[in-house]
């Protein structure tokens, strides 16, 4: 991690020039509306920043910490996060179409109503208790086509998410909060109900 805290202008700048934050500590920082498509932010930290409404459709977040991060309403369509730290994150109305979660530490975060359609989830850290000591929620989120795999479900939320054509590999989904009936268009390979 960089030994010094970045403001909001020197984050830009930097980003214009070379289009990467690689390891930098970015604790708090408010980028509200920014557009961050496309830029490299894998191992930065980014603990409580608040992205809400960023466009940061394709960029990389690699390892990233976001705990505790707002990026509600945030555009990652195409998103790089696998192996980020998203624990008690609010990622709700965000659109993650096609994002790559795989290895990412979901706990308590916020997916209410986001958008995951064709999004790559695989061996996540989502089921309840964890750190964060609130449950995950996927409540009202798109998973249409969306690709899940090897995933603890236990206590995570997930009434009124859509499951069209959504392929649960490996899932365990025994013990989450949820209709039975919103399996009948799924495609899974899960433990039963």
């Amino acid at each position: 991690m960089a030994e010094t805290i970045l403001s909001k202008d020197q984050i830009l700048a930097r980003l214009a020039e070379t289009s990467s934050l690689v390891g930098e500590d970015l604790k708090g920082i408010d980028l509200t509306g920014e557009n961050l498509s496309g830029y490299d932010f894998s191992r930065a930290d980014l603990t409580r920043a608040n992205l809400s409404g960023c466009d940061l459709r394709e960029a990389r977040l690699h390892e990233t910490t976001l705990r505790g991060a707002d990026l509600s309403g945030a555009n990652l369509h195409k998103a790089y996060l696998v192996a980020s730290d998203l624990l008690g994150a609010n990622l709700s109305g965000a659109n993650l179409v096609w994002s790559f979660l795989s290895g990412a530490n979901v706990g308590g975060a916020d997916f209410s109503g986001a958008d995951l359609t064709d999004a790559k989830i695989g061996v996540i850290e989502a089921s309840f208790p964890n750190e964060s000591g609130r449950a995950t929620s996927f409540r009202g989120a798109n998973l249409t086509n969306a690709v899940v795999n090897s995933t603890d479900f236990r206590g995570v939320d997930l009434r009124g998410a859509i499951l069209q054509g959504t392929f649960l590999y490996e899932a365990k989904i025994r013990g989450a909060i949820i209709d039975k009936s919103q399996f009948a268009d799924a495609i899974t390979m899960a433990e039963t109900y």
